[in-house]
């Protein structure tokens, strides 16, 4: 999608932009097509850490979810970057 529209950070307002109807009706493969070029990492965690960081979420947020994994980790991103400056 962003190919064809000539964009490398495609945004919701791109595609509006070119096919609103695609936004309207289609709101969860326009996240698809936004989100298809960030950036993704992956962490191989040892048993042990992997246990204290679900324990770390689930004392702040009670319930261990996708959701809940994704705050801790921005939250830690967030202050590994901030610290780093």
């Amino acid at each position: 999608m962003s190919e064809w529209l000539g964009r490398p950070r495609l945004k919701k307002e791109d595609i509006e932009k070119w096919q609103p109807s695609l936004v309207k009706h289609y709101p969860t493969l326009t996240r698809y097509f936004v989100d298809t070029q960030k950036l993704r990492m992956t962490l191989v965690l040892e048993h042990e850490d992997a246990d204290k960081f679900i324990a770390a979420v689930k004392k702040k947020y009670k319930k261990m979810t996708p959701a809940n994994t994704q705050k801790a980790l921005m939250e830690a991103l967030n202050a590994w970057v901030e610290k780093s400056k």
